[in-house]
Order: structure tokens, then C-alpha cells, then sequence
């Protein structure tokens, strides 16, 4: 695959971006906390997921997110020692609908066991469902897609 053509799809782009080890579980963090120091991502991620993120693989991929404007980074001067608090831009909010169409057509497809996930802390519970079915019709009639309209209500 040509630079140009990575620079020039837009979905591309969100693919690699979500593709990256450990972005889902951030930005999941971030979209049910808002905001969040680094010490507690790193402690959520671990407790939530039920894997060690090393701390500088959970900078780097912080930076990754800041480079693509999705997070801010704060740095809280006030304590002590220094704190760093991270929170979406509004470009990074805006996932939360790509992660309610996932979790849609993940209902849609997945097995009994993922339309069925108990633990409060995964991906699939960090954001309302989006019904994949209800979306395809609006594209199929040309139609925006109304996100309130599409949420399970079931």
C-alpha cells in the first residue's frame, strides 16, 4: 500500500489508528472516565482487561493519540509530585460511535458469548449499542445516520 493512499482514505486512517494494540482499551478508559491520569490508566487497563500494559508502551501510545489530536495531555502542576491527566477532544469522542457500530455488528455476528459479556469493564460496555441493521437501512436510503434513533433499546 502506497503513503498516498494512507493519506488520502480517511478510513484507513481510523483502521490504523484502532488497529494498534492497546488503543481500544485507552480510549475505552477514556470514553467512560472522561479524564484520567496516567497511573490509573495504567492501573485500570491492568484490572479491567487482564493485561500488563508496560509504562512506556502506555506513553507511547498516549503520544500516538495526542499526535492524532484524539487526547489532551494536562499537566497538573499543582501536586507533587507532577501529574499527568489525559482527556478526548471532541475528535476523539466522536469514536465512541465507531465503537457503538462495532459493538452492533459484533451483536449482530459474534457468538453467544460476546453478545452476552459480563464483565462491566470490557469494550462492549463502554459504549451504547448502535443497531447495525436500523444504520444499513438509513445508508441504503441515502438518509444521515441519527445516532439516538439507532441505540438498542431492548
Amino acid at each position: 500500500m502506497t503513503q498516498d493512499l494512507e493519506e488520502e482514505c480517511s478510513a484507513l486512517l481510523a483502521i490504523k489508528i484502532l488497529g494498534r494494540k492497546w488503543i481500544p482499551w485507552i480510549l475505552c478508559e477514556l470514553l467512560s472516565h472522561r479524564e484520567s491520569y496516567f497511573s490509573d490508566l495504567l492501573k485500570r487497563i491492568e484490572g479491567n482487561y487482564g493485561e500488563k500494559i508496560s509504562a512506556r508502551v502506555l506513553s507511547e501510545s498516549l503520544s500516538m493519540l495526542e499526535e492524532n489530536n484524539l487526547l489532551e495531555r494536562n499537566v497538573v502542576s499543582e501536586t507533587m509530585p507532577i501529574r499527568v491527566k489525559y482527556s478526548l477532544t471532541e475528535k476523539g469522542a466522536d469514536l465512541e460511535v465507531i465503537f457503538g457500530i462495532l459493538k452492533g455488528w459484533g451483536i449482530k455476528w459474534g457468538t453467544i458469548k460476546q453478545k452476552k459479556c459480563k464483565s462491566f469493564s470490557c469494550i462492549h460496555n463502554c459504549v451504547p449499542m448502535i443497531n447495525i441493521n436500523k444504520a444499513k437501512e438509513l445508508l441504503e436510503m441515502g438518509e444521515p445516520l441519527p445516532v439516538e434513533e439507532m441505540e438498542d433499546t431492548a
